[in-house]
């Protein structure tokens, strides 16, 4: 019996391990976030030198950025305390428009209207990640600091009503691999944000 066994063991063994292989061979390669920083960063590089030789660069975030106006008012940036976390909140009102770095729009405020929304974002787990706008738009808003809390922002006050800028920020702090409409995954974006008002 056992020799009846051994050979039935050994095929179905052989069988699995076919099954198995073939399995990887056909999964999709998994995504590597540092590799795709480097592959972003290289084409964000390639894309500001010919077309915005002006804009800085932030070497925390791989953001490209320039200050088209700097804006009026002095508002004050807040954390707020929750139940759960300790939350940077804003209300602000927009116009935009966001690009792929091919050029093509894929979003944009409509020439006489605005946008409003809420920007919540969690300070301590998985910043600026866990929020309710991309992170890009996170960095773009925050001022560097608030108190003790380092929020990375792109500016010392953050942006201030009238300010408008203009931030090219790698995929990591868009969408990262997921696609979205008409934004493929892995994609780097641009955008041009101006503050009409801010709450």
């Amino acid at each position: 019996m056992k020799k009846l066994l051994s050979p039935l063991f050994l095929g179905i063994t052989a069988i699995a391990f076919l099954i198995i292989s073939c399995a990887k061979s056909d999964d999709a390669p998994i995504y590597d976030a540092a590799a795709q920083f480097k592959t972003d960063s290289v084409a964000l590089k390639n894309y500001v030198s010919q077309k915005y030789p002006d804009a800085q660069y932030n070497s925390e975030t791989g953001i490209w950025y320039e200050i088209l106006a700097e804006g009026t008012g002095n508002y004050q940036y807040k954390i707020v305390d929750t139940l759960n976390a300790k939350v940077f909140k804003v209300k602000p009102t927009v116009k935009y428009t966001g690009r792929l770095i091919n050029g093509s729009i894929f979003d944009q405020t409509e020439t006489d209207k605005t946008a409003s929304f809420e920007l919540l974002t969690n300070t301590g787990y998985n910043y600026p990640f866990e929020s309710t706008l991309i992170p890009a738009w996170t960095f773009a808003f925050a001022p560097k600091k608030i108190g003790d809390v380092d929020l990375g922002g792109l500016t010392e006050k953050g942006l201030q009503k009238g300010a408008k800028i203009h931030i090219m920020a790698p995929s990591k702090f868009c969408y990262g691999n997921r696609a979205v409409g008409p934004i493929p995954a892995n994609s780097p974006l641009d955008f041009v944000i101006e503050v009409v008002d801010i709450k």
